[in-house]
Protein backbone atom coordinates (compact mmCIF):
# COMPACT_ATOMS: atom_id res chain seq x y z
CA UNK A 1 0.00 0.00 0.00
CA UNK A 2 2.95 2.45 0.47
CA UNK A 3 4.56 1.95 -2.83
CA UNK A 4 1.19 1.82 -4.57
CA UNK A 5 1.71 -0.70 -7.45
CA UNK A 6 -0.72 -2.48 -8.86
CA UNK A 7 0.58 -5.49 -9.48
CA UNK A 8 1.18 -6.22 -5.10
CA UNK A 9 -2.25 -5.31 -4.67
CA UNK A 10 -2.98 -8.26 -7.11
CA UNK A 11 -0.68 -10.50 -5.30
CA UNK A 12 -1.95 -10.20 -2.20
CA UNK A 13 -5.41 -10.25 -3.33
CA UNK A 14 -4.28 -13.67 -4.48
CA UNK A 15 -2.87 -15.00 -1.37
CA UNK A 16 -5.60 -13.83 0.94
CA UNK A 17 -7.76 -16.15 -1.85
CA UNK A 18 -5.33 -19.27 -0.96
CA UNK A 19 -5.68 -18.85 2.64
CA UNK A 20 -9.35 -18.55 2.40
CA UNK A 21 -9.39 -21.90 0.63
CA UNK A 22 -7.43 -23.37 3.29
CA UNK A 23 -8.78 -21.48 6.14
CA UNK A 24 -12.24 -23.31 5.98
CA UNK A 25 -10.68 -26.71 6.77
CA UNK A 26 -8.45 -25.08 9.58
CA UNK A 27 -10.63 -23.10 11.31
CA UNK A 28 -12.88 -26.60 11.49
CA UNK A 29 -10.15 -28.28 13.14
CA UNK A 30 -9.74 -25.60 15.07
CA UNK A 31 -13.21 -26.34 16.69
CA UNK A 32 -15.10 -23.44 15.00
CA UNK A 33 -17.59 -26.71 12.65
CA UNK A 34 -18.23 -27.70 16.42
CA UNK A 35 -18.57 -24.58 18.59
CA UNK A 36 -22.37 -23.99 17.30
CA UNK A 37 -22.21 -20.31 17.36
CA UNK A 38 -21.54 -17.74 15.52
CA UNK A 39 -18.32 -19.54 14.68
CA UNK A 40 -19.88 -22.25 12.93
CA UNK A 41 -22.48 -20.23 11.23
CA UNK A 42 -19.41 -18.65 9.33
CA UNK A 43 -18.59 -22.04 8.59
CA UNK A 44 -21.82 -22.34 6.18
CA UNK A 45 -22.13 -18.62 5.19
CA UNK A 46 -18.55 -17.48 3.97
CA UNK A 47 -17.57 -18.43 0.22
CA UNK A 48 -14.50 -20.01 1.12
CA UNK A 49 -13.13 -21.98 -2.19
CA UNK A 50 -13.39 -19.49 -4.70
CA UNK A 51 -10.89 -21.04 -7.49
CA UNK A 52 -12.37 -18.81 -10.27
CA UNK A 53 -10.56 -15.60 -8.49
CA UNK A 54 -6.92 -17.76 -8.71
CA UNK A 55 -6.37 -17.37 -12.47
CA UNK A 56 -7.62 -13.54 -13.21
CA UNK A 57 -5.39 -12.85 -10.56
CA UNK A 58 -2.53 -14.65 -11.78
CA UNK A 59 -2.97 -13.10 -14.94
CA UNK A 60 -3.59 -9.56 -14.12
CA UNK A 61 -0.53 -9.90 -11.74
CA UNK A 62 1.79 -10.75 -14.25
CA UNK A 63 0.35 -8.03 -16.45
CA UNK A 64 1.11 -5.61 -14.27
CA UNK A 65 4.20 -6.43 -12.87
CA UNK A 66 6.05 -6.34 -16.63
CA UNK A 67 3.84 -3.47 -17.49
CA UNK A 68 5.15 0.04 -15.39
CA UNK A 69 1.92 1.54 -16.95
CA UNK A 70 -0.71 -0.46 -16.24
CA UNK A 71 -3.71 1.00 -15.10
CA UNK A 72 -7.03 -1.07 -14.26
CA UNK A 73 -10.02 -0.34 -16.40
CA UNK A 74 -13.56 -1.69 -16.58
CA UNK A 75 -12.27 -4.11 -19.77
CA UNK A 76 -10.50 -6.33 -16.96
CA UNK A 77 -13.94 -6.99 -15.31
CA UNK A 78 -15.13 -9.63 -17.31
CA UNK A 79 -12.27 -11.86 -16.29
CA UNK A 80 -14.25 -11.91 -12.80
CA UNK A 81 -17.62 -12.28 -14.34
CA UNK A 82 -17.24 -16.44 -13.88
CA UNK A 83 -16.47 -15.85 -10.01
CA UNK A 84 -19.50 -13.27 -9.90
CA UNK A 85 -21.66 -15.62 -11.48
CA UNK A 86 -21.18 -18.57 -8.70
CA UNK A 87 -21.32 -16.10 -6.22
CA UNK A 88 -24.73 -15.30 -6.50
CA UNK A 89 -25.78 -18.93 -4.85
CA UNK A 90 -23.78 -17.84 -1.59
CA UNK A 91 -24.95 -14.18 -2.02
CA UNK A 92 -29.06 -15.52 -1.96
CA UNK A 93 -28.32 -17.97 0.88
CA UNK A 94 -27.10 -15.74 2.89
CA UNK A 95 -29.92 -13.09 2.26
CA UNK A 96 -32.62 -15.71 2.75
CA UNK A 97 -31.63 -16.57 5.86
CA UNK A 98 -30.33 -13.78 7.36
CA UNK A 99 -32.66 -11.03 5.59
CA UNK A 100 -35.84 -12.65 5.46
CA UNK A 101 -35.62 -15.65 7.45
CA UNK A 102 -34.80 -13.72 10.53
CA UNK A 103 -35.75 -10.23 10.10
CA UNK A 104 -38.80 -10.46 8.10
CA UNK A 105 -40.19 -13.94 9.61
CA UNK A 106 -38.35 -13.33 12.53
CA UNK A 107 -37.94 -17.00 12.89
CA UNK A 108 -34.65 -18.94 14.80
CA UNK A 109 -32.70 -20.84 12.66
CA UNK A 110 -33.18 -24.68 14.24
CA UNK A 111 -30.71 -26.71 11.49
CA UNK A 112 -27.15 -27.96 12.98
CA UNK A 113 -27.38 -26.90 16.68
CA UNK A 114 -29.59 -23.35 15.59
CA UNK A 115 -26.50 -22.27 13.50
CA UNK A 116 -27.93 -21.98 10.12
CA UNK A 117 -31.22 -21.67 8.26
CA UNK A 118 -32.96 -23.30 5.64
CA UNK A 119 -31.50 -22.27 3.11
CA UNK A 120 -28.18 -22.89 4.21
CA UNK A 121 -29.38 -26.57 4.95
CA UNK A 122 -30.85 -26.53 1.57
CA UNK A 123 -27.44 -26.04 0.23
CA UNK A 124 -25.74 -28.68 2.43
CA UNK A 125 -28.01 -31.13 1.50
CA UNK A 126 -29.10 -31.16 -2.03
CA UNK A 127 -26.73 -28.88 -3.87
CA UNK A 128 -23.95 -31.24 -4.17
CA UNK A 129 -23.83 -31.52 -8.27
CA UNK A 130 -24.32 -27.95 -8.04
CA UNK A 131 -21.03 -28.31 -6.43
CA UNK A 132 -18.83 -30.42 -8.49
CA UNK A 133 -19.86 -28.74 -11.88
CA UNK A 134 -18.52 -25.54 -10.26
CA UNK A 135 -15.50 -27.27 -8.82
CA UNK A 136 -14.72 -28.80 -12.56
CA UNK A 137 -15.22 -25.94 -14.34
CA UNK A 138 -12.91 -23.66 -11.85
CA UNK A 139 -9.99 -25.96 -12.48
CA UNK A 140 -10.50 -25.74 -16.08
CA UNK A 141 -10.48 -21.97 -15.85
CA UNK A 142 -7.55 -21.75 -13.54
CA UNK A 143 -5.81 -24.32 -15.87
CA UNK A 144 -6.77 -21.95 -18.62
CA UNK A 145 -5.38 -19.14 -17.24
CA UNK A 146 -2.13 -20.53 -16.43
CA UNK A 147 -1.59 -21.63 -19.59
CA UNK A 148 -2.02 -18.22 -21.15
CA UNK A 149 0.01 -16.38 -18.69
CA UNK A 150 2.82 -19.25 -19.46
CA UNK A 151 2.36 -18.36 -23.55
CA UNK A 152 2.62 -14.55 -22.16
CA UNK A 153 5.39 -15.09 -20.28
CA UNK A 154 7.37 -16.41 -23.17
CA UNK A 155 6.46 -13.54 -25.32
CA UNK A 156 7.54 -11.21 -22.04
CA UNK A 157 11.39 -13.16 -22.66
CA UNK A 158 11.26 -12.62 -26.40
CA UNK A 159 10.67 -8.71 -25.62
CA UNK A 160 13.56 -8.71 -22.89
CA UNK A 161 16.30 -10.15 -25.82
CA UNK A 162 14.48 -6.97 -27.76
CA UNK A 163 14.43 -4.18 -26.06
CA UNK A 164 17.81 -4.51 -23.03
CA UNK A 165 21.45 -5.23 -23.22
CA UNK A 166 21.07 -7.28 -19.59
CA UNK A 167 18.04 -8.88 -19.50
CA UNK A 168 18.83 -11.70 -17.23
CA UNK A 169 17.71 -9.86 -13.63
CA UNK A 170 14.18 -9.30 -15.53
CA UNK A 171 13.54 -12.86 -16.73
CA UNK A 172 11.26 -13.71 -13.46
CA UNK A 173 12.81 -17.08 -13.56
CA UNK A 174 11.30 -17.90 -10.31
CA UNK A 175 8.01 -16.79 -11.21
CA UNK A 176 7.78 -18.79 -14.48
CA UNK A 177 8.48 -22.00 -11.36
CA UNK A 178 5.76 -20.69 -9.53
CA UNK A 179 3.52 -20.78 -12.27
CA UNK A 180 4.48 -24.55 -13.38
CA UNK A 181 4.38 -25.48 -9.51
CA UNK A 182 1.19 -23.78 -9.21
CA UNK A 183 -0.32 -25.96 -12.65
CA UNK A 184 1.23 -29.42 -10.67
CA UNK A 185 -0.43 -27.90 -7.01
CA UNK A 186 -3.59 -27.89 -9.24
CA UNK A 187 -3.57 -31.26 -10.92
CA UNK A 188 -2.71 -32.95 -7.78
CA UNK A 189 -5.43 -31.06 -5.69
CA UNK A 190 -8.34 -32.47 -8.70
CA UNK A 191 -6.02 -36.00 -8.03
CA UNK A 192 -6.73 -35.82 -4.47
CA UNK A 193 -10.00 -34.35 -4.40
CA UNK A 194 -11.45 -37.16 -6.89
CA UNK A 195 -9.68 -39.72 -4.66
CA UNK A 196 -11.00 -38.80 -1.30
CA UNK A 197 -14.54 -38.00 -3.59
CA UNK A 198 -14.30 -42.27 -3.74
CA UNK A 199 -12.74 -43.43 -0.98
CA UNK A 200 -12.92 -40.95 1.88
CA UNK A 201 -15.74 -41.29 4.14
CA UNK A 202 -14.90 -38.12 6.09
CA UNK A 203 -14.00 -34.82 5.62
CA UNK A 204 -10.76 -35.50 7.67
CA UNK A 205 -9.80 -37.72 5.19
CA UNK A 206 -9.47 -34.55 2.81
CA UNK A 207 -6.66 -32.97 4.64
CA UNK A 208 -4.14 -33.92 1.94
CA UNK A 209 -5.74 -31.94 -0.74
CA UNK A 210 -5.73 -28.60 1.51
CA UNK A 211 -2.10 -29.12 2.55
CA UNK A 212 -1.22 -29.05 -1.10
CA UNK A 213 -3.37 -25.62 -1.48
CA UNK A 214 -1.71 -24.04 1.57
CA UNK A 215 2.12 -25.45 0.49
CA UNK A 216 1.91 -23.72 -3.38
CA UNK A 217 -0.11 -20.54 -1.27
CA UNK A 218 3.25 -20.32 1.07
CA UNK A 219 5.54 -20.79 -1.81
CA UNK A 220 3.63 -18.28 -3.97
CA UNK A 221 4.25 -15.83 -0.60
CA UNK A 222 8.12 -16.52 -0.61
CA UNK A 223 8.16 -15.62 -4.82
CA UNK A 224 5.98 -12.86 -4.82
CA UNK A 225 8.19 -11.18 -2.13
CA UNK A 226 11.24 -11.80 -3.92
CA UNK A 227 10.87 -10.10 -6.78
CA UNK A 228 12.63 -6.73 -6.80
CA UNK A 229 10.30 -3.84 -7.71
CA UNK A 230 13.09 -1.62 -8.30
CA UNK A 231 13.52 -3.86 -11.25
CA UNK A 232 10.73 -3.17 -12.79
CA UNK A 233 10.31 -0.01 -13.66
CA UNK A 234 11.51 0.09 -17.26
CA UNK A 235 9.50 -2.61 -18.06
CA UNK A 236 6.51 -1.66 -20.71
CA UNK A 237 5.27 -5.07 -21.85
CA UNK A 238 2.38 -5.47 -23.70
CA UNK A 239 1.91 -9.55 -24.93
CA UNK A 240 -0.21 -7.76 -28.33
CA UNK A 241 2.11 -5.24 -29.26
CA UNK A 242 4.27 -6.83 -32.36
CA UNK A 243 7.07 -5.36 -34.50
CA UNK A 244 6.86 -5.57 -37.49
CA UNK A 245 7.62 -8.90 -39.48
CA UNK A 246 10.38 -9.03 -41.56
CA UNK A 247 12.75 -11.76 -42.86
CA UNK A 248 16.71 -11.19 -41.59
CA UNK A 249 19.45 -10.92 -43.84
CA UNK A 250 22.60 -13.08 -42.98
CA UNK A 251 25.40 -10.86 -43.88
CA UNK A 252 28.92 -12.63 -43.32
CA UNK A 253 30.72 -9.67 -43.99
CA UNK A 254 29.89 -6.67 -41.95
CA UNK A 255 31.64 -4.25 -44.28
CA UNK A 256 29.24 -4.86 -46.65
CA UNK A 257 26.80 -2.93 -43.57
CA UNK A 258 29.46 -0.61 -42.80
CA UNK A 259 30.25 1.06 -46.31
CA UNK A 260 26.29 1.35 -47.09
CA UNK A 261 26.23 -1.73 -49.77
CA UNK A 262 22.97 -2.28 -51.55
CA UNK A 263 22.07 -5.84 -49.68
CA UNK A 264 19.49 -3.74 -47.86
CA UNK A 265 19.28 -0.53 -48.83
CA UNK A 266 16.49 0.12 -46.68
CA UNK A 267 18.49 -1.01 -43.19
CA UNK A 268 22.41 -0.20 -44.26
CA UNK A 269 22.04 3.67 -43.85
CA UNK A 270 20.81 3.06 -39.97
CA UNK A 271 23.30 0.07 -39.82
CA UNK A 272 26.24 2.81 -40.34
CA UNK A 273 24.87 5.11 -38.33
CA UNK A 274 24.68 2.76 -35.54
CA UNK A 275 28.00 1.20 -35.93
CA UNK A 276 29.25 4.86 -36.31
CA UNK A 277 27.63 6.04 -33.04
CA UNK A 278 28.90 2.68 -31.03
CA UNK A 279 32.64 3.30 -32.65
CA UNK A 280 32.05 7.14 -30.82
CA UNK A 281 30.59 6.47 -27.66
CA UNK A 282 30.88 2.80 -27.27
CA UNK A 283 27.21 3.07 -25.79
CA UNK A 284 27.39 -0.94 -25.10
CA UNK A 285 29.60 -0.49 -22.13
CA UNK A 286 26.78 0.50 -20.18
CA UNK A 287 25.07 -2.53 -18.82
CA UNK A 288 21.74 -0.58 -18.19
CA UNK A 289 21.11 -0.07 -22.32
CA UNK A 290 18.27 -0.03 -23.51
CA UNK A 291 16.90 -0.25 -27.33
CA UNK A 292 14.89 3.09 -26.54
CA UNK A 293 17.82 4.47 -25.48
CA UNK A 294 20.19 3.54 -28.49
CA UNK A 295 17.74 4.42 -30.93
CA UNK A 296 17.37 7.89 -29.82
CA UNK A 297 20.88 8.43 -29.97
CA UNK A 298 20.81 8.18 -33.61
CA UNK A 299 17.42 9.41 -34.29
CA UNK A 300 15.22 6.73 -34.92
CA UNK A 301 12.75 4.89 -32.51
CA UNK A 302 12.55 1.47 -31.43
CA UNK A 303 11.07 -0.21 -34.02
CA UNK A 304 13.36 0.66 -36.56
CA UNK A 305 16.38 -0.08 -35.06
CA UNK A 306 15.49 -3.74 -34.11
CA UNK A 307 14.48 -4.41 -37.72
CA UNK A 308 18.22 -2.90 -38.77
CA UNK A 309 19.60 -4.90 -36.00
CA UNK A 310 17.33 -8.26 -36.43
CA UNK A 311 17.55 -7.82 -40.73
CA UNK A 312 21.44 -6.87 -40.83
CA UNK A 313 22.87 -8.98 -38.08
CA UNK A 314 20.31 -11.97 -37.75
CA UNK A 315 20.30 -11.33 -33.59
CA UNK A 316 18.32 -9.40 -31.41
CA UNK A 317 19.38 -6.37 -29.54
CA UNK A 318 20.00 -8.53 -26.38
CA UNK A 319 23.23 -10.64 -28.22
CA UNK A 320 24.10 -7.58 -30.54
CA UNK A 321 24.82 -5.47 -27.52
CA UNK A 322 26.43 -8.59 -25.33
CA UNK A 323 28.46 -9.75 -28.76
CA UNK A 324 29.83 -5.88 -28.65
CA UNK A 325 30.78 -6.42 -24.83
CA UNK A 326 32.56 -9.91 -25.61
CA UNK A 327 34.36 -7.56 -28.68
CA UNK A 328 35.97 -5.40 -25.75
CA UNK A 329 36.88 -8.34 -23.04
CA UNK A 330 38.38 -9.75 -25.69
CA UNK A 331 40.31 -6.55 -27.03
CA UNK A 332 41.11 -6.13 -23.04
CA UNK A 333 42.33 -9.20 -23.20
CA UNK A 334 45.04 -8.87 -25.90
CA UNK A 335 46.10 -5.98 -23.76
CA UNK A 336 47.09 -7.87 -21.13
CA UNK A 337 44.42 -6.33 -18.88
CA UNK A 338 43.89 -9.84 -16.95
CA UNK A 339 47.37 -9.54 -15.74
CA UNK A 340 46.45 -6.56 -13.43
CA UNK A 341 42.92 -7.32 -12.80
CA UNK A 342 39.99 -10.19 -12.74
CA UNK A 343 38.41 -11.63 -15.31
CA UNK A 344 35.34 -10.31 -13.74
CA UNK A 345 36.38 -7.26 -13.23
CA UNK A 346 36.98 -6.96 -17.03
CA UNK A 347 33.49 -8.19 -17.57
CA UNK A 348 32.14 -5.87 -15.91
CA UNK A 349 33.73 -2.98 -17.62
CA UNK A 350 32.46 -4.13 -20.36
CA UNK A 351 28.83 -3.40 -19.52
CA UNK A 352 28.14 -7.16 -17.84
CA UNK A 353 26.07 -7.29 -15.04
CA UNK A 354 26.49 -10.53 -13.52
CA UNK A 355 29.38 -13.22 -13.85
CA UNK A 356 26.63 -15.82 -15.24
CA UNK A 357 25.37 -13.50 -17.90
CA UNK A 358 28.88 -13.04 -19.07
CA UNK A 359 29.75 -16.64 -19.24
CA UNK A 360 26.87 -17.67 -21.21
CA UNK A 361 27.14 -14.39 -23.59
CA UNK A 362 30.73 -15.28 -24.03
CA UNK A 363 30.33 -19.30 -24.96
CA UNK A 364 27.37 -18.04 -27.42
CA UNK A 365 29.31 -15.43 -29.06
CA UNK A 366 32.64 -17.24 -29.40
CA UNK A 367 32.28 -20.73 -28.64
CA UNK A 368 34.30 -21.02 -25.74
CA UNK A 369 34.29 -20.37 -22.40
CA UNK A 370 36.45 -16.89 -21.10
CA UNK A 371 39.10 -19.17 -19.16
CA UNK A 372 40.18 -20.73 -22.66
CA UNK A 373 40.25 -18.10 -24.85
CA UNK A 374 42.75 -16.60 -22.37
CA UNK A 375 44.76 -19.17 -22.18
CA UNK A 376 44.82 -19.37 -26.00
CA UNK A 377 46.18 -15.49 -26.29
CA UNK A 378 48.59 -16.37 -23.29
Amino acid sequence: MREERVSDYFAAILLVMGSLYVGQWMFGFAGWYDSHDWKTSLMFYVSWKNLLAFGPLIWLYFRSLTNTNFRWSRKYWWHFLPLALTLLQPITIFLYDFAYWLLVRGEAFTYFNNTRGPAAEWDNTFSSPVFYVIYGVSVLHLLGYLIWTLIDYRKYRSYLSREFSNAEQLTFASLRLTLFLMMFGVLATIFLDIHNLIYSTSYIDSWDSFFVMSLFTYFAAIQLLAINPQMTRALRFLPSEKLEDIQPAVIADESVVRSGGNTYPELSGWATKLEERLKLHQDFLNPDLKLGELAGAIRTNSSVLSRVINGAYDMNFNDFVNGRRCEAFMEAIKAKEHHRHTLLSIALDCGFNSKSTFNRAFKKHTGKNPGEYVKEVD
